[in-house]
């Protein structure tokens, strides 16, 4: 197969699990709109924009995992690693708007955030670009973590 066809089943592979998280979670604007929220929360409408392009990052990243010369070990152990993080990222939308559970989805970043880094270490070794790409990812769940405490604070 060739490397671009992966990379693209790849990306749109990742994007498909955010649209689908994004579906079962309902009508995440309207949801977000009505919360009370932290300082410097962002607008509404720019966070979709923000997850498509990092899930695009991490699909990238993902298909530098795929296609990177290690052994068969290492690459699994990758891929399983990749499979969990994007499993938390999957839930997380669906907990907080999908069933209102605040404290529940604040975990389940915090657990994200740690396996995100995780994630990133085991990535340098296999494809540092990988790792790279994941960087940006880790920055706005950090800063998602920030807002998803905030929020079950004051709601």
């Amino acid at each position: 197969m060739r490397k671009w066809v992966i990379w693209l089943i790849s990306v749109v592979g990742i994007e498909l699990t955010g649209i689908i998280s994004g579906f079962f979670a309902g009508d995440i604007q309207s949801i977000y709109q009505q919360l009370q929220k932290p300082p410097l929360s962002p607008p509404g409408s720019i966070i979709g924009t923000i997850w498509t392009i990092i899930y695009a990052l991490m699909g990238t990243a993902l298909f530098l995992l795929i296609i990177s010369k290690v052994s068969k070990k290492m690459k699994a152990s990758a891929i399983t690693l990749f499979a969990i993080q994007q499993i938390l990222n999957f839930s997380w939308s669906i907990l907080f708007f999908g069933g209102n559970h605040y404290w529940i989805a604040t975990l389940v970043i915090i657990v994200l955030i740690a396996m995100i880094i995780f994630c990133m270490r085991v990535f340098y070794y296999i494809n540092k670009a990988a790792s790279f790409l994941f960087a940006p990812y880790l920055v706005w769940c950090l800063y998602a973590g920030y807002l998803c405490l905030g929020l079950a604070i004051l709601n």
